[in-house]
């Protein structure tokens, strides 16, 4: 290990669980020289990503925050993503929320939310909270993607839990049910982290192609018919298409939402235009009964 890995250590330990430490005690967690790790602590609050909260305990610092900003403001999947959820909100059954994970190590974590209408329950999807990529459907159409080698590697380090949650006793069922999830494109959950809600998602994909995390829709379950269900399935398919178009856009040099005119014979829609032109389309299909996802899909990623 290296020495920007050990100083990286240091900050893993402070958690949810365990939000202060001392330098004696964080020396002997991580196995550490008591002055190895003064010197990892001073560069960290140099840094600003500790401070002392009283003589010889430490916290995270404000650098922690500065740079969650700056995720907020310029990280190209959330830039790019949440427009193109605040489009589709109108579209949403109301009182349900819309959720932006991304792959993070071998787990999931949320690193935006549009709220459509205001809920009385909490999703644990909350941001900024890492969550295992084998329970709910926002996890799962991850892992659905993810190479075969690297799921093997991780169902043999999370087999009992991956059979628990209805992702096969054994390799071979594993192998089949993920393979469903990928045929269907979306992946329907419910109550698989909190109780009486129902989530549907369906992957995000970086320019070259691997998945890069899920875009979602998660809802209480007492209103998801089966009309519902087929609606949210086609606009999270959709959202997904949109979203890997606009990154494909960005990663060629070309401004996601403007000058696209120039480069094609059709017009490419702004944020606002395409909001717009969403809300009136809805209201089209919805008055005739077209606006659903096909049910084949539905059902094989709900089994």
């Amino acid at each position: 290990m290296t020495t920007s890995d050990r100083v990286l250590s240091v900050l893993g330990l402070f958690t949810v669980e365990q939000s202060q430490w001392t330098v004696e005690a964080a020396a002997k967690e991580l196995e550490l020289a008591v002055s190895t790790a003064y010197r990892y602590f001073r560069s960290l609050t140099r840094a600003g990503l500790l401070v002392p909260f009283t003589p010889g305990l430490y916290v995270l610092g404000p650098a922690i925050i500065q740079y969650d900003r700056q995720m907020r403001l310029l990280d190209p999947l959330i830039t790019t993503a949440a427009p193109v959820m605040r489009s589709i909100v109108p579209l949403a059954p109301t009182h349900s929320l819309l959720l932006l994970c991304r792959l993070y190590r071998d787990q999931v974590m949320c690193v935006h939310q549009e709220a459509v209408g205001r809920s009385d329950y909490a999703v644990s999807y909350e941001r900024g909270r890492p969550l295992p990529l084998f329970r709910g459907a926002s996890s799962k159409v991850i892992l659905a993607h993810l190479p075969m080698r690297t799921v093997r590697s991780f169902q043999m380090k999370h087999s009992e839990e991956m059979a628990r949650f209805g992702l096969g006793a054994d390799w071979e069922d594993t192998k089949l049910r993920l393979r469903q999830i990928r045929a269907a494109g979306i992946c329907i959950t419910q109550s698989e982290l909190d109780i009486g809600l129902m989530g549907i998602s369906a992957p995000l994909f970086r320019p070259d192609g691997a998945v890069i995390g899920s875009i979602s829709l998660v809802l209480p379950a007492k209103a998801a018919t089966r009309r519902v269900v087929n609606a949210a399935a086609k606009i999270m398919t959709k959202a997904s298409a949109e979203i890997h178009e606009l990154l494909m856009m960005l990663a060629t040099g070309h401004h996601a939402f403007d000058g696209a005119e120039k480069s094609k014979p059709h017009r490419v829609r702004s944020a606002r235009d395409e909001g717009r032109h969403r809300r009136s389309t809805s209201s089209k299909l919805s008055s005739r009964g077209l606006m659903h996802a096909p049910r084949a899909k539905a059902r094989q990623a709900q089994e």
